[in-house]
């Protein structure tokens, strides 16, 4: 179960997210409505300070039934954001042609390496010669 202070804390967040809140007047409902496409909470009120007034308690109602994991699995999957694994995203299996590591270099030897294509190639020649005598 979340606590208060986890609860507040996603409620101030989620707040931040949707910015002022803006009621519109439906006329199909004779109501007052606010949502916002980034959580599926819906408030409508026979005022436009009613529903500025309310709609954070709603919301704050679903970000607890959300942390407490007693969101219907449809609800939840249109409040997850992009990103996770997707199937092909990344890098094909096997394009990794050497193995690489990031170090630091002086900038001069940073540009040499940059500029120079062959560069890497010399610096090689010299590694072998030194392991060799």
């Amino acid at each position: 179960m979340a606590s208060r202070k986890e609860i507040k804390e996603h409620l101030e967040i989620a707040l931040q997210e949707i910015g002022k809140i803006k009621p519109w007047f439906d006329k199909e409902v004779n109501e007052w409505i606010f949502s916002h496409p980034d959580y599926p909470v819906e408030y409508g009120g026979e005022s436009a300070a009613q529903v500025i007034q309310n709609y954070p308690k709603y919301l704050q109602e679903f970000i607890k039934h959300r942390l407490d994991d007693r969101l219907n699995l449809l609800v939840e999957k249109k409040t997850k954001g992009h990103g996770g694994k997707r199937t092909g995203a990344g890098r094909p299996t096997g394009s990794v042609k050497e193995m690489k590591q990031r170090i630091s270099l002086p900038s001069d030897l940073a540009l040499w390496f940059k500029n120079n294509p062959q560069a890497i190639e010399l610096a090689r020649g010299v590694m072998r010669r030194r392991h060799v005598g």
